[in-house]
């Protein structure tokens, strides 16, 4: 008995050794993997919008089109694994999303790298002038860098003259306080106007001029001032001062409408008007007391709002304006009284209304109703409401309300939805759908789910994502779903569907995309058209420094006449590629071709990297077939070779140690139970004696 837990015991002890040694192994092998990285730093170097390059600053003007081409090109500066491109259009009118995802690559560091994407626009979009366009480079922890270009398409409007033309007046300051174009803007009593204009061509400009009109709204006098001649470049922003000095007759007057125009040689134009009122500079400096009036209570879009802190307002996506309603009870008799509202962006812009002037008496109570124009195209963002009374005498009262604003009622907006595979999904295996989406609106939701379908297979992926806090950023979560794709799914174009929904309400944000799913017998197949399949067995392999590897490629005329194909070969600067034969051929009705393309990797190149084949027939590109190589460098061919040398050794070192240490307990069973077979036989003896 005691043999046999000798035997356990080095039995036991042979198998934790081996567990030991293959444990310091794989600890050693992450600290060396862990240890290799090095951070994420991501340089965005240059994007283009159909052939043109953009910038961060301003606005970038570009033909019309349906269909944005994004080219990017980034560098890592540290090396980038499993990372992948994003790029965001959204309409500033609407909030209509278009997006579109690279697939995953590794990047080397300091190495540099250029990707394509295509936005097509909706219908809506269509309709649409001014985007945002963000491109985000992530890698696969979720750090990221991103940029946002602001797109403006090019008007096709004949030169007629008279024309409303492409310019934006950006900001005009009276006497140095910003105006908005809404019906008053409050300014300090003054007999001349300094008024400066910035705006920005979006087209060429040339003989143009600003020109300021002050008219007086009781008796309709005007004085105006107007710049010198100027030319001005496309995309180009620029500035002008303008002085207005009120006539005698205007000094009196406290009410003006500010018309500021920006004319061309032709006679084209675009013009702003704004609404001028003069405080009393000289009642304020006498009086200047806190005017005894409560302000009972303020409601902006029938929601009531609380002084001092941040109120949640939701408005209807396509709004242009806030409707303001302040209820105040006098406590002292106040002569022309009037109510300010002045909202102002994080970004310094400023909108506001003013309401006409009203006699009150002590105790009286009134309701006061404004309006507050909403700048087109804004995200959620901090926002400062000041509500602000003042009688004739320049006594005032008033309250400052923090808001947050959102466009719409469900803020939750599906802003991409990247698929691996990233072509054609095959019948069989997994889809993995990664789903970006972020929290656009201001109401923290808690029993959020995300769910990613393929209705038409009765496929679902569902995950409930916990609260995303929206703190005065843009949250953004990105969750990956797998959905298994049946084994006797057919060859065909399916819908995959994505929502955000609460679990406390009806709302929710769908957003949808074409995918398209290889059956199992046509998974190596693309059918161009009625007549040429094309059958690509190998489509991405690993592809070793000083060798060659082989892609075959089958073609079969389907149709019923002879044809002439042509394959183009294209390496992207880092494959040197060449085919088994001729790269032009005849192949007759029901023939099948295959040919060999021989692939190798220049020099200083690793990772994934892709090439194209081309195949053309009567000179028209047919198919452009994308194909993928993994590069192992010669070092790292060295340690792959070198580790399964090493991992050879370590699994014969165990296994001869598990050996010895089972012979050796064997032997001292053996011998332990010769020493009881004599110990006995002797007790034996000395019984019968």
């Amino acid at each position: 008995m005691g043999g046999l837990m000798n035997i356990k015991s080095y039995v036991l002890s042979a198998f934790l050794l081996v567990f030991a040694v293959l444990a310091t192994g794989y600890a050693n092998a992450d600290i060396s993997s862990g240890s290799s990285f090095s951070g994420f730093d991501v340089s965005i170097d240059r994007v283009k919008v159909n052939s043109n390059v953009v910038t961060t600053f301003g606005s970038n003007l570009i033909a019309d089109s349906n269909t944005f081409s994004v080219a990017v090109e980034f560098t890592a500066v540290r090396a980038l694994n499993d990372g992948h491109v994003e790029a965001v259009l959204r309409g500033r009118q609407t909030g209509d999303v278009v997006s579109d995802a690279t697939g995953n690559f590794d990047l080397a560091q300091n190495q540099n790298s250029l990707v394509q994407l295509s936005l097509a626009l909706t219908d809506g979009l269509k309709r649409e002038d001014q985007f945002d366009l963000t491109i985000k480079i992530i890698d696969v922890r979720g750090n990221s860098e991103q940029k946002t270009y602001q797109i403006k398409t090019k008007q096709r409007v004949s030169a007629i003259s008279g024309r409303a033309f492409d310019v934006s007046i950006d900001r005009v300051r009276v006497n140095g306080q910003v105006v908005a174009p809404s019906r008053t803007n409050f300014i300090d009593e003054s007999n001349d106007f300094d008024v400066d204009v910035e705006f920005t061509a979006l087209e060429d400009m040339e003989d143009s001029h600003v020109e300021a009109i002050l008219r007086d709204l009781s008796s309709g006098n005007v004085v105006a001032d107007a710049t010198s001649n100027f030319d001005l470049s496309q995309d180009s922003s620029s500035s002008q001062s303008l002085n207005l000095e009120l006539l005698d007759n205007l000094k009196q007057s406290s009410s003006f409408e500010l018309a500021i125009k920006i004319i061309n040689a032709e006679g084209d134009s675009v013009q702003q008007t704004y609404g001028i009122r003069m405080r009393d500079d000289n009642a304020v400096g006498r009086a200047g007391r806190q005017l005894d009036i409560s302000i009972d209570s303020v409601e902006l879009e029938d929601s009531f709002i609380a002084e001092d802190e941040n109120n949640f307002i939701i408005i209807d996506s396509t709004g242009k304006k806030l409707d303001l309603r302040v209820r105040l009870t006098s406590l002292e008799d106040a002569e022309d009284a009037h109510v300010d509202a002045v909202l102002a962006f994080e970004n310094g812009d400023v909108v506001s209304d003013a309401t006409t002037t009203f006699d009150i008496s002590d105790g009286q109570s009134v309701a006061k109703r404004l309006e507050l124009p909403l700048i087109e195209g804004f995200e959620q963002n901090n926002f400062k409401l000041k509500v602000k009374i003042t009688d004739a005498e320049g006594n005032s009262e008033e309250k400052i309300y923090g808001l947050k604003i959102s466009r719409q009622s469900f803020p939750f907006i599906i802003s991409s939805i990247a698929l691996s595979p990233e072509d054609n999904a095959e019948a069989g295996k997994a889809l993995i759908a990664r789903l970006t989406f972020k929290n656009s609106g201001v109401v923290p939701l808690e029993g959020i789910s995300a769910k990613v379908s393929i209705p038409e297979l009765g496929i679902s992926s569902t995950k409930f994502v916990d609260q995303i806090k929206n703190s005065g950023r843009l949250s953004e979560v990105r969750e990956d779903f797998i959905l298994k794709v049946l084994d006797d799914t057919p060859t065909g174009t399916y819908t995959l569907r994505s929502e955000i929904a609460s679990q406390f309400g009806g709302s929710s944000e769908v957003k949808e995309i074409p995918v398209f799913i290889l059956g199992r017998d046509e998974q190596s197949q693309q059918i161009v058209n009625d007549k040429l399949v094309i059958k690509v067995p190998i489509a991405n392999q690993k592809v070793f420094a000083d060798s060659e590897v082989i892609y075959p490629i089958t073609l079969t005329n389907q149709g019923p006449d002879a044809e002439t194909y042509t394959l183009l070969l294209d390496g992207a600067d880092w494959a040197n590629l060449r085919l088994s034969e001729s790269n032009t051929f005849v192949l007759e009705p029901k023939e099948s071709k295959t040919l060999n393309v021989y692939v190798s990797s220049k020099e200083d190149v690793k990772g994934e990297q892709i090439f194209t084949i081309a195949i053309k027939n009567n000179g028209e590109v047919l198919q452009n077939i994308i194909l993928k190589g993994n590069v192992i460098s010669a070092q790292s061919s060295f340690s792959l070779s070198l580790k399964g040398v090493l991992e050879a050794i370590l699994i014969g070192v165990v296994v001869l140690l598990a050996v010895i240490g089972l012979i050796f307990g064997i032997r001292q069973l053996m011998s332990d139970d010769e020493y009881e077979s004599t110990e006995a036989k002797l007790e034996g003896e000395a019984y019968y004696s």
